[in-house]
């Protein structure tokens, strides 16, 4: 079949079985793109984070898919034995702004922009101004429009602050389907080959001079009444799992939550 008639699933596969000594880009990615990009690029075009069509927010999931495991390409640990698709940084980044994304620089650390891929040590003789630190960008973040789509994979360090290095760089990730580096969890996991892509895509966006994490939340987090969830967390480690996608200084257990009901709107300058 022509690689710019397969679906998201059918590239998804494609990606997977690719032969390493092949050109992923020429050969598979580049002419899939063709097919996409009119759709991606409408969508970015809608400015503000009003609710979106459930087809829509599946097409973004099965496209966040795709987009993961081209990431594995960019990184090293032991939760996952995929070597990783044979890609360039370069050819990446022509694929998925070829399909319309916009890459976003950004010089400070935010959990908006960036997850924590790894801690390293601190340069101890330097002024610092802020708690965290980019050490390193592994890959860059990658916006629709307003609304994020793929945070950047960054090493950070710390002298003291809010992150624990224990817990910040080993703690499951939500909202992930697949890392090297880390366990991760999110919504399609237990499901079927077939019912997993039926998966609501997380949608985060900037909102002015303002941030929105997981738009389609039903639970304000800014609501200082809310009680401790069903997961025991209280309303902080709530804020906390949401913004990172992970704990990054509770100490709880963190296998088994469900955080995928909360939203927070916050100062894009939060701490």
């Amino acid at each position: 079949m022509d690689a710019s008639q397969l679906s998201h699933v059918a590239l998804f596969r494609a990606i997977q079985d690719f032969d390493p000594k092949g050109d992923l880009f020429h050969e598979l990615l580049r002419p899939w793109m063709e097919g996409e990009r009119e759709w991606l690029m409408a969508f970015a075009r809608q400015t503000t984070p009003a609710p979106i069509a459930i087809e829509d927010s599946w097409r973004l999931y099965a496209l966040s898919r795709i987009n993961q495991i081209l990431l594995m390409a960019f990184q090293q640990g032991t939760y996952d034995s995929w070597e990783g698709a044979p890609l360039t940084l370069p050819h990446y980044l022509a694929f998925m702004t070829g399909l319309g994304c916009r890459v976003v620089d950004e010089p400070a650390y935010s959990p908006f922009f960036h997850e924590i891929v790894e801690i390293v040590e601190a340069d101890k003789t330097q002024p610092r101004k802020d708690y965290v630190d980019l050490a390193r960008v592994d890959w860059p973040a990658l916006m629709i429009g307003p609304m994020l789509f793929s945070r950047a994979g960054v090493a950070v360090s710390c002298i003291a602050g809010k992150l624990r290095p224990e817990i910040a760089a080993s703690s499951t990730l939500y909202w992930a389907h697949r890392r090297k580096f880390r366990r991760t969890s999110d919504l399609a996991n237990g499901w079927g080959s077939n019912s997993q892509w039926r998966t609501r895509f997380r949608r985060d966006y900037v909102v002015e001079d303002k941030l929105l994490f997981n738009a389609d939340g039903e639970y304000d987090l800014n609501d200082r009444t809310l009680p401790a969830s069903e997961d025991g967390l209280t309303r902080a480690e709530r804020v906390e799992l949401l913004t990172h996608g992970c704990f990054v200084s509770c100490t709880k257990p963190d296998d088994d939550l469900f955080p995928y009901d909360d939203r927070i709107l916050l100062p894009r300058d939060f701490q």
